[in-house]
């Protein structure tokens, strides 16, 4: 008999919707039948252990990154699309490896959201943030699984983060085939602001650091999560700039997700989560 999944529309007062046809699901929780099958060790993530994890393509190369947060909704950075055309992009919903799409959701993308005060220099992005419209909805899954958001104003200072992507393995290599993870450590703002980097932070960013780990190209927009105590992983971070990649002199700087709850939810009206 198949599992009754409860879907509730992000804002309380609209309807809830029921589906007889998907498993159930937790946002932020990856099935038990994928985490039974993780693989020990190495850089390569376990096969669909981050079911939120997008990979957004240009010309069928891969661009960047995303995290679903509705089953019509991409969390991405805003530098993400402020100067390419969205038209031009397709979104690959529960990708393992570039090499082999069977079963992988393929969408493009209607419309993009970026915050209205983005701004950028040649070092830093700022309010590096937007929500990316799928042209059709897709199915939670086992594979398929929104991310859950933090509350606002959450802090996660001297956490231990993860981000994972397929963006490049460093500075001057390319892009990975399968889904990379890293785990780093999330910086208090005291420890961020010691870096070079200090000039150019503002409170709506977070640093995460780890000797030799980091986003590169093609990471950017990604999510950068968190495993909470009650089972789920929640996104503190979404991938946002730095100077080279795995420098030990600079940090990863990330944009600080809990400070944008509030917009989140506004530009995802009408999408729907899995029950948190």
């Amino acid at each position: 008999m198949l599992i009754k999944f409860i879907i509730v529309y992000l804002f309380v007062g609209l309807p809830q919707v029921f589906s007889d046809s998907a498993p159930e699901c937790e946002c932020g929780k990856p099935s038990d039948s994928i985490v039974a099958m993780r693989i020990v060790g190495g850089r390569r993530a376990e096969a669909h252990s981050f079911p939120w994890t997008v990979a957004i393509l240009k010309n069928d190369r891969m661009h960047y990154g995303g995290a679903v947060v509705t089953n019509k909704h991409i969390l991405s950075a805003g530098h993400c699309f402020k100067w390419d055309d969205f038209k031009t992009m397709k979104v690959l919903i529960g990708l393992d490896t570039l090499d082999n799409l069977t079963g992988v959701e393929k969408r493009t993308i209607s419309n993009v959201e970026i915050h209205e005060r983005f701004t950028s220099t040649a070092v830093r992005d700022e309010n590096d943030i937007a929500i990316a419209t799928l042209n059709k909805p897709v199915e939670f899954s086992d594979t398929i699984i929104p991310i859950c958001l933090p509350m606002a104003d959450e802090s996660f200072g001297d956490r231990v983060p993860t981000i994972a992507g397929w963006g490049r393995i460093g500075a001057d290599k390319s892009s990975s085939r399968v889904l990379l993870k890293a785990s780093l450590r999330i910086l208090s703002d005291e420890q961020c602001m010691a870096f070079q980097l200090s000039q150019h932070l503002k409170p709506s960013m977070i640093c995460a650091f780890s000797k030799g780990k980091d986003g590169c190209q093609g990471d950017s927009g990604g999510p950068l999560v968190v495993f909470q105590t009650d089972g789920k992983y929640v996104q503190a971070g979404i991938v946002s700039w730095g100077i080279g990649c795995a420098d030990p002199r600079y940090p990863g700087v990330y944009t600080k997700v809990s400070n944008y709850v509030d917009w989140i939810r506004r530009h995802t009206v009408g999408g729907a989560v899995c029950k948190y």
